[in-house]
Parts: structure tokens; C-alpha cells; sequence
């Protein structure tokens, strides 16, 4: 990318990088690395013209739960889905080059549990 003087960076963290909660701190802790390290790498790849985006989804619907083995729940269609977020990735591709959008965060509208 620096070669080229052209690129795009999207780490995905979560909400979690934007606010602690309760027995979260493994968890969070990772979440805001990776916020910290998408600023630095910012900071230091913006003069060769590379963006660097982070985008920060609320909860995600996915096989992960039942993938480790652990009971999952039924699906929710009020909640996120990953098309949702590749939407969101996506779209902040698409803006031309001149600009970017520097962090983004996706929460579903209104869930239910």
C-alpha cells in the first residue's frame, strides 16, 4: 500500500471499544487495542495516502456460540446479521478516495430480546 501510495485499512472492533461494562475486561481491553492501534496506524499511514477505518458493531448475530460448542439461541430478527455490516463495509468503500470516514458504529434500530 505505501508503495502504491493508495489503500484502505478496516479493522472491526465492536461497541466495546467505546465504553466498558461489567465482567467485560478481557473482552474490552482487546477491543480498545485495536481502537488504539487503528489511531496510530492512522496517524502513521495517512501521509502515504492509505486509510484507516474502524468500525464498531453492536451485537452480531452469528454461529460463533454454537460453533465453540455452546447452546446457542434462536435467531432475532430485530438484531444485527453480518450482511449488516459488510453493508457497512462496503459503503465506506465506496466514498471516493479524497476522504474517509475515520470510525463508524452499527446498532440495530430497535431490539428485542
Amino acid at each position: 500500500m505505501k508503495g502504491k501510495s493508495s489503500g484502505t485499512i478496516i479493522n472491526i472492533a465492536s461497541t466495546a471499544a467505546t465504553k466498558g461494562f461489567a465482567g467485560g475486561s478481557p473482552y474490552v481491553a482487546t477491543k480498545f487495542a485495536l481502537r488504539g492501534m487503528t489511531e496510530c496506524w492512522r496517524a502513521e499511514l495517512r501521509p502515504h495516502n492509505i486509510r484507516v477505518i474502524l468500525i464498531n458493531p453492536s451485537e452480531v448475530q452469528t454461529e460463533f456460540v454454537v460453533n465453540s460448542g455452546r447452546e446457542g439461541r434462536d435467531f432475532n430478527p430485530t438484531k444485527l446479521i453480518g450482511e449488516d455490516i459488510a453493508h457497512t463495509i462496503v459503503a465506506s468503500l465506496e466514498m471516493d478516495e479524497r476522504g474517509f470516514i475515520t470510525e463508524l458504529t452499527v446498532f440495530a434500530t430497535n431490539p428485542k430480546d
